[in-house]
């Protein structure tokens, strides 16, 4: 234990009494002043009541030393370090975060690549500044992930903000296209737009095609006469068909915030994590900003927002329309810009504990088109 000291102001008749006493009850003066009322004397502040069980004197502590007197310093000028400690946070956070993240490309396909690429690999808006190996490391990864797409890849950081210059790489690609090539179909349908650059449409608009049929063919004829054998390039829609099930519950929970707010620092370290403080929130949500990252262990401001939840039910209308809603996510999951779903229909609807299961037929226009080589005749 460290030991404290402190000023104690004596009054006594007789001097030298009192400091042969001091040497019998062993109390040791480190410092002693002779002011006009008597003596200011420095000793433990253990031995501060041995002096007062003296009969012959009067004694008073008049001030604290060492850590004793810094902690009531600290204790008086709360406030003031208190402001001064989250003033200093508050400049050491601004320094040391990212407000926002440019990429410079004249191509919006890279420029939107290595912004996807970057945000994966916490290169972002709204993070905590990386140190130059993290970037190194980041920039060498990007570009290992996109050799083909990638020449060069540099991200200065520059007050606030991340700038990043990227190069594109040219490829040469010689690609040996076949010299007979068939569009055929992929699946059942008919056919609804038909687009071809090359080739000989077999099938035109509203025609029942099956899988395998040819669509586009890549043999040119005239009068029954084959003339020359192409490599078919198009895309053919058609509306193709499917039965989707899907299963909602009638009832569910939902959490929502009671506007109570408690704050909070988690500390995370190789997938652990833990509050410094316990929480009192039974059910919250959080929102987490990190502050600083110290010998691995990352530190987090966290904000926490109490939440109830509440067991609520579907009618089994709106049931029926969450499923119908679940159905046109599945199917839309797999289809490109163009592709639509055109129709559904209700084939079965049934309730069982609770769950409404249903199954739906649904039409989609679709690209069915595939090319397929074939050999070309002497």
């Amino acid at each position: 234990m460290i030991d404290s000291y402190i000023w104690v102001e004596v009054k006594t008749t007789n001097n030298e009494r009192f400091f042969l006493k001091c040497q019998e009850i062993q109390v040791f003066l480190y410092d002693v002043i002779k002011e006009k009322e008597g003596l200011k004397i420095k000793i433990l502040e253990k031995d501060y009541k041995k002096l007062q069980k003296i009969w012959f004197i009067k004694v008073k502590k008049i001030q604290d030393l060492g850590w004793k007197a810094i902690k009531e310093k600290a204790k008086k000028y709360r406030v003031y370090l208190i402001s001064l400690f989250i003033g200093l946070v508050f400049l050491y956070v601004i320094s040391h975060i990212i407000l926002s993240v440019e990429v410079i490309h004249s191509n919006q396909d890279i420029r939107f690549l290595v912004t996807n690429a970057l945000n994966e690999k916490g290169i972002k808006k709204n993070t905590w500044k990386k140190d130059y190996q993290e970037i190194e490391k980041i920039k060498q990864e990007v570009l290992d992930m996109y050799p083909e797409d990638l020449e060069w890849l540099e991200i200065e950081t520059k007050g606030m903000k991340y700038i990043v210059r990227v190069e594109e790489r040219k490829i040469e690609n010689e690609k040996n296209e076949p010299q007979a090539c068939n569009i055929v179909a992929t699946k059942d349908g008919i056919i609804k737009e038909m687009i071809y650059q090359s080739g000989e449409a077999v099938y035109k608009r509203n025609d029942s095609v099956k899988k395998g049929d040819i669509l586009i063919s890549g043999t040119i004829k005239k009068d029954e006469e084959t003339k020359k054998m192409v490599c078919a390039t198009g895309s053919v829609y058609a509306e193709v068909w499917y039965q989707v099930s899907a299963s909602i519950p009638l009832t569910y929970e939902t959490s929502e915030r009671t506007g109570k707010v408690r704050w909070n620092i988690k500390a995370k370290n190789n997938g652990f994590h833990d509050f410094l403080f316990k929480s009192r929130l039974e059910n919250y949500e959080e929102d987490a900003t990190s502050l600083v990252t110290l010998f691995g262990t990352e530190f987090l401001f966290v904000k926490q927002y109490e939440t109830t939840l509440n067991t609520l039910t579907m009618s089994e209308s709106e049931a029926l329309d969450k499923a119908l809603l679940s159905v046109d996510e599945k199917i839309s999951l797999t289809l490109d810009e163009k592709e639509e779903i055109i129709a559904k229909k209700v084939l079965k609807k049934e309730i069982n504990n609770s769950t409404m299961n249903v199954e739906v037929f649904v039409s989609v226009l679709e690209q069915i088109g595939e090319r397929q080589e074939f050999v070309a005749e002497e």
